[in-house]
């Protein structure tokens, strides 16, 4: 079935996304006991659909509350794209203490789409396809928060004084 480091990688994605341990514990906990209850043979790959099953519960939840921010993008943005290189996020220099800060002045989706290309090392077509959105959708987003990130991350330590939630 399910080995510890799958169970941990689950985990570490359902905290991207949600930023509280506990409550990535329970979106860790209700995904796999809804995998176990569905499970067929007809699932090729298990860790990515309890992935889906991961982010949709967290959605789920952030709807109830209505708190889930919609960015909508406009036309003319996506004329102005810059192609995303790697090396871009490598430039930034982030330690472990700083992470929690950037976590914390990001929003859900900001999260996700970091961690599945920073962490999980997922290409812009691979995210397109996870998202069912179009690549180059992706790439405006993916562009978007690395300028963002570049802007108020300059150099080895984070500047909290000047972020806000909603401006980031």
């Amino acid at each position: 079935m399910l080995n510890q480091e799958e169970l941990n990688q689950l985990y570490r994605y359902a905290l991207s996304l949600s930023a509280h341990e506990e409550t990535a514990y329970d979106l860790v906990q209700s995904a796999v006991e809804k995998f176990l209850n569905k499970q067929s043979a007809s699932i090729d790959k298990p860790q990515a659909y309890i992935k889906t099953i991961i982010r949709n519960l967290y959605f789920d939840q952030e709807r109830h509350k209505k708190v889930v921010p919609m960015i909508s993008i406009e036309s003319d943005e996506l004329s102005h794209i810059e192609p995303v290189d790697n090396d871009g996020m490598d430039d930034l220099l982030i330690n472990q203490q700083d992470v929690q800060v950037l976590i914390d002045f990001l929003n859900a989706e900001e999260n996700e789409l970091l961690y599945l290309w920073a962490v999980e090392e997922h290409t812009a077509d691979e995210i397109a396809r996870i998202y069912e959105k179009p690549r180059g959708t992706i790439l405006s987003k993916l562009h978007r928060l690395k300028k963002r990130m570049r802007e108020r991350f300059q150099g080895d330590r984070f500047d909290t004084s000047v972020m806000n939630k909603g401006e980031l």
